[in-house]
């Protein structure tokens, strides 16, 4: 699979997270760089989800490339509700990610390193 449809799989995953938290103003930006993919979910959320922390630690499993295309069918397509174990899956494809909450608005932000050639 190329690194842009898994991008766009890795920002499909976070919104799927938004919109089970009742956002729904929801602004998604993709950035493709020499050293990898940036991405960027943010929306006004009402209230500070209380799995958020946690949240946050199963975005940062560490990533496994070897496993990584199998990683990938696990999660599939058009899921609208997740498991737990789907965000530790999508953390497994993420090298970091950070997320904050202030003033009513979430932010998740994701990088995934480039490696290799011919990826894009």
């Amino acid at each position: 699979m190329i690194e842009k449809e898994r991008a766009r799989r890795i920002a499909d995953e976070v919104v799927t997270y938004f919109l089970s938290h009742h956002c729904t103003q929801i602004t998604s930006q993709m950035t493709f760089e020499a050293e990898g993919f940036y991405g960027r979910v943010h929306g006004p959320c009402s209230e500070k989800p209380d799995d958020l922390a946690h949240f946050i630690d199963m975005l940062n499993t560490p990533r496994d490339i070897t496993l990584e295309n199998y990683y990938v069918e696990l999660l599939g397509g058009h899921q609208t509700i997740h498991e737990e174990k789907d965000y530790y899956l999508l953390g497994t494809m993420i090298d970091k990610a950070t997320i904050t909450y202030e003033d009513n608005y979430l932010t998740v932000s994701v990088f995934r390193k480039k490696y290799g050639r011919g990826s894009s």
